[in-house]
């Protein structure tokens, strides 16, 4: 998948600006607030339908605006055009060649897009929230079985704990909780199983990188905790009835499940340096970017916001020697210093485009 054009309307600070891109290296240099970030988060948008860091689109508007879209020209096996357009006043739409799509949720998968931007510490200091949409969104990218597994998931979810918050002062209906217990359990079921076939595959590719980019042999690993490991989904929601009503919420099951980070067999978040935390997270986007070239035969989009200043010099090189291999397809990345992005490329034979923003360019 190789983007050729990309144009913005009223998307975030970029009132109306277009690029045309080269193959491999497309970077943006800039000061800070000139809307570098946001081209990226422009590219994540189209494959994703959400941006990686704002919850609603509405704050993906331009201040005073209340529409926006987001245009793109692809080469895949084919030209293909993209436009995703919202607002205020508008129903969020994707087109692909100009027809619509009736969901939204057909057209993830389609341009695949690995984003690595130096707020990914979450996943090892936030919640498991964050981990497990780390699983959920490499895994539905290639199955769409799985993605609708886990919208009905969480629509069962929602409907079981509305029922168990309904309860307070009230007797239990048994057999209506039953109910809900008897649709969550094969589809949380298969979920399960999804993800830990999808740990069993991603762990190794994970390893190989992680060792490429550090250099060392020290030992990185990381583990799909779940209760479902030892005992069944029926059984897990039978144990944990009573301490749910008194909850009001379902306290156990997938959306509960975790993924542990080690390094030395100890817990990366604590005992891993910042050094090491940081090659681990970068060394898990990359490895995320394998796991989907490997299993569609396409490169996704990669996509690097501000990553020298994150990772020192020599992790920043390998880095580089990695994504200028054939392993790794057409890449976007950001940086305040456009000579420094320059020198980081230049002793690999690789297409090189460098667009300087200046701060005119933006609102």
């Amino acid at each position: 998948m190789r983007v050729k054009e990309l144009k913005l309307y009223q998307f975030k600070n970029h009132r109306n600006a277009s690029w045309s891109f080269g193959d491999k290296i497309n970077a943006f240099a800039g000061l800070n607030g000139v809307g570098k970030t946001n081209i990226l988060d422009a590219l994540y948008y189209l494959s994703a339908t959400k941006s990686y860091f704002n919850h609603s689109d509405q704050q993906l508007l331009l201040f005073g605006t209340n529409e926006a879209s987001v245009y793109a020209k692809l080469e895949k096996d084919q030209e293909y055009e993209i436009l995703a357009g919202f607002g205020e006043t508008r129903k969020k739409t994707f087109k692909r060649n100009g027809k619509a799509y009736a969901r939204l949720v057909d057209h993830i998968g389609f341009l695949q897009a690995v984003f690595i931007t130096p707020y990914d510490i979450s996943l090892v200091f936030e919640g498991s929230e964050e981990r497990r949409k780390f699983i959920d969104y490499s895994i539905s990218q290639l199955n769409k079985d799985y993605l609708h597994d886990l919208i009905a998931y969480r629509k069962i979810l929602d409907q079981r704990n509305a029922f168990l918050k309904s309860l307070e002062g009230r007797l239990l209906d048994t057999l209506l909780l039953e109910s809900y217990d008897r649709s969550l359990v094969p589809i949380g079921t298969r979920i399960y199983e999804i993800r830990k076939k999808f740990i069993d595959e991603f762990l190794p590719i994970f390893q190989e990188i992680h060792l490429a980019l550090a250099q060392t042999e020290i030992s990185v690993s990381l583990s799909y905790e779940s209760p479902l490991t030892s005992e069944t989904f029926s059984a897990v929601l039978q144990a944990n009835s009573y301490k749910d009503v008194q909850a009001q919420r379902t306290s156990q099951g997938i959306h509960k499940d975790d993924l542990v980070f080690e390094i030395k067999n100890m817990p990366l978040k604590k005992f891993g340096s910042q050094g090491q935390i940081k090659t681990f997270v970068v060394a898990l986007k990359l490895a995320q970017y394998q796991y989907l070239h490997r299993k569609s035969g396409d490169l996704p989009l990669l996509l690097l916001d501000d990553i020298f200043e994150k990772i020192d010099a020599s992790r920043s090189q390998r880095l580089m020697e990695l994504v200028c291999s054939d392993a790794y397809g057409q890449i976007f990345i950001s940086d305040t210093h456009g000579e420094r992005i320059r020198a980081h490329f230049a002793p690999f034979d690789v297409s090189f485009r460098l667009f300087e923003l200046e701060p005119e360019d933006s609102v």
